[in-house]
């Protein structure tokens, strides 16, 4: 530890003489908390986790807090969670929600029923969705196994009972799509068992369309489904990326690319470094 960080942390330990003199309990072991951080290896990691722990205490139901409480208890290397939850992520995730329910607002139901997420990773953003839609169930969609459990178990325990919100480990390129929707295994991970769903959405969401091609897309499009889903598309500019197949320009290139019969809303946000482009429409 370098000198500079000990005489901070000291800093920290005499706040702590302090808070401990006024009778303050609950910054008393937040500053110490802190001042511990000081000692560990990677202190920005320790920061994480204290910060983590402590809003997730202070806010019990909030999914996210909590969810990002209970993964980095189990898992020492933070790069996932920093990726997910870094501003870029969110606010790309918080716009998308805020358009969406203006767009549900308009409809006949006034909601949306099912709800499909494409390459839902670990389904670690349902919160933000909670905020402004309802729904009857949600499903995440994620090829990569390990995603899909961290989804279940650690991210929407909380709703998995009866499967409202449940991770299906599929390619969504490889599934069967009829007029009454999609075909799949439901799987119970921790058992090893599953039974076969058919599963009909209103609203398929991709966040992810540059790390694939349009065949998912044109499923849609050319199989007239009974819901007539409204699908929302994100993507962006960043052709360099790691995984990027997929990119656009602008939102006139992301509508060549996933033509709409009906575009509800369309956009750009200018995030650090790049473009996140969206639109919503039916196929």
């Amino acid at each position: 530890m370098s000198e500079q960080n000990t005489n901070i942390r000291e800093v920290f330990f005499g706040l702590e003489e302090y808070l401990k003199f006024c009778g303050n309990e609950e910054d008393v072991y937040l500053t110490n908390e802190i001042g511990k951080a000081f000692e560990a290896e990677d202190i920005q990691t320790a920061l994480l986790n204290i910060y983590v722990r402590i809003i997730s205490k202070r806010n019990p139901s909030d999914k996210i807090f909590r969810g990002i409480n209970n993964y980095l208890k189990d898992n020492n290397d933070p790069t996932i969670i920093q990726d997910a939850m870094s501003r870029s992520q969110m606010k790309s995730k918080i716009w998308l929600i805020d358009e969406l329910a203006k767009i549900k607002d308009i409809l006949p139901s006034g909601c949306f029923y099912n709800i499909l997420i494409l390459a839902g990773w670990f389904g670690q953003l349902r919160s933000i969705y909670d905020k402004k839609l309802t729904y009857r169930k949600i499903r995440f969609l994620d090829i990569d196994r390990e995603a899909c459990q961290t989804s279940d178990y650690i991210f929407n325990l909380s709703d998995l009972e009866n499967y409202k919100v449940k991770a299906v480990c599929a390619d969504v390129n490889q599934l069967n799509l009829h007029k009454n929707g999609y075909e799949w295994d439901v799987e119970n991970f921790k058992e090893n068992t599953k039974y076969t769903e058919k599963y009909i959405p209103d609203l398929i969401i991709n966040t992810s369309a540059e790390h694939m091609t349009e065949e998912w897309f044109h499923q849609i499009r050319f199989k007239e489904m009974e819901s007539d889903p409204i699908v929302a598309i994100q993507s962006n500019n960043m052709f360099d990326g790691e995984g990027h197949i997929n990119c656009v320009y602008s939102v006139d290139h992301m509508k060549k690319k996933f033509p709409m019969k009906e575009v509800l809303y369309e956009g750009e946000l200018q995030l650090k470094g790049y473009k996140r482009v969206m639109i919503i429409g039916r196929p």
